[in-house]
């Protein structure tokens, strides 16, 4: 089973974003290319028969010390207990739990538009895949939208 069959065969898991706080922290650099770090913290609030609430928290900042994101919220697992231990399971290939994976997924946009308004680079959406990931952004300052030109453009010389 590949990972898409594995997500799809999950229970749904709805994430409730109650806060969202990014920071410009040094506007004066123009790294050739950025470094991102997650800190992840998922605290079980309630279990019911039914439904399992999550409290979560990611903490990304960036080396250079360019910017930070702070996301948090709640993801609420329905199903039972077969749907719980689907979610909390560690992925294969990327040893994060499958539910981490899917709240970062719905999380992205948010940072994506955060980071666009603070005009500092934006975390990858595929950040939770590893941990830490180095991405090239050439010579001076990119933004969001300089950023998706050069992914856009790599993959057309890919």
């Amino acid at each position: 089973m590949n990972a898409a069959e594995s997500y799809a065969s999950m229970a749904p898991i709805r994430v409730d974003l109650n806060r969202l706080e990014g920071t410009k922290i040094d506007s004066g650099v123009n790294p050739a290319s950025v470094t991102f770090d997650v800190d992840v913290s998922m605290d079980e609030e309630k279990r019911t028969n039914d439904e399992l609430t999550i409290n979560f928290r990611l903490v990304i900042s960036t080396k250079p010390s360019l910017a930070k994101f702070v996301a948090g919220g709640k993801a609420f697992i329905t199903g039972g207990r077969e749907a719980f231990d689907a979610a909390l399971e560690m992925d294969e290939e990327t040893s994060v739990p499958k539910v981490l994976i899917v709240i970062y997924q719905q999380v992205f946009t948010s940072l994506y538009l955060l980071a666009s308004q603070l005009e500092t680079p934006y975390p990858p959406p595929d950040l939770i895949h590893s941990p830490t990931e180095t991405r090239e952004t050439g010579m001076g300052a990119v933004g969001p939208e300089g950023q998706v030109a050069a992914e856009q453009q790599a993959q057309q010389t890919a």
